[in-house]
């Protein structure tokens, strides 16, 4: 592959994390011998505290992105000329990459090769807050971090470059608790959209700084200062949770709890601290979810 066959864009990314995967690997190696069914079974339920977890997380991920392609479409209501420009908004999704025990969901803002860009951004967004709220309702919880850097395709669905970077520091660093955090460079570039004065007659421009409008009213600053995914927030439920958003909250909360008194007990300090950070945001919420 030559360098001049390279297409090098900026891309926004989101790095997912599935969390307790160290604990449920801890002391193991090779194999045991399976003499008996009993053994079998120990092995398999072993296994899947893993291998299931992030089957689990893939599975959600997948129902998402059908989700998202299936949502009922107005483009038949409209006349031939909106309907050009409905393909045009609409057409960029979110790619994913899975990664170990993690997945990447990414997409390039080359306003060369797509024209609403902000579409792809937003169904990040969705997707990433998503599956932390579910990961919590299943008690097999998440982080991540969403970055936009320069990136590459070095091949379908294999991402390289600073955008894999960034936002794997930002995961892997920052994150620390059940959470999504927002990159600086994902929050600049959202807001250039807001300093931007679309042109009154470009449809597709006017749509695309609606939709950065859109993703910065789903974020918020947490206790440390970092700008993470708000998916407890008005536009979040609104735009995905909408009449579930009561019970998964329930679910999701119970279970924050449920982690709070354990690692309290166990005078674990540290990730008694981020539940009671993660309990303190959800009862912040609470009027929005009831």
């Amino acid at each position: 592959m030559s360098s001049n066959s390279l297409i090098v864009s900026n891309y926004c990314a989101c790095f997912i994390d599935l969390l307790g995967q160290k604990d449920a690997l801890k002391g193991q190696s090779v194999m045991p011998e399976l003499i008996d069914d009993q053994k079998k079974a120990e092995f398999q339920s072993m296994v899947m505290k893993s291998v299931g977890a992030i089957t689990r997380l893939q599975q959600h991920a997948e129902f998402f992105r059908r989700a998202s392609d299936e949502t009922e479409s107005i483009r038949g209501e409209l006349a031939p000329a909106d309907q050009l420009l409905y393909d045009e908004m609409s057409v960029l999704k979110a790619k994913q990459q899975r990664w170990s025990d993690g997945l990447v969901f990414y997409q390039s803002l080359n306003t060369k090769t797509s024209k609403c860009p902000m579409n792809a951004v937003l169904d990040i967004f969705m997707l990433a807050g998503s599956l932390c709220m579910l990961g919590l309702v299943d008690k097999q919880p998440i982080r991540g971090a969403v970055e936009t850097s320069w990136g590459v395709e070095l091949h379908e669905s294999e991402l390289y470059g600073a955008v894999v970077a960034n936002s794997y520091v930002l995961e892997s660093s920052v994150a620390q608790y059940p959470r999504i955090v927002i990159g600086e460079h994902t929050m600049s570039y959202l807001r250039a959209h807001l300093e931007h004065t679309p042109d009154p007659a470009d449809k597709l421009d006017i749509y695309n700084r609606n939709l950065a409008v859109k993703c910065l009213n789903m974020t918020a600053i947490d206790q440390d200062g970092y700008n993470i995914l708000n998916y407890l927030g008005a536009e979040f439920k609104s735009s995905v949770f909408r009449e579930e958003s009561k019970s998964l909250y329930d679910d999701a909360y119970v279970y924050i709890c449920d982690q709070y008194e354990l690692h309290k007990e166990n005078k674990n300090s540290t990730l008694a601290l981020r539940y009671s950070w993660l309990k303190g945001y959800f009862h912040q919420h609470r009027d929005i979810h009831v």
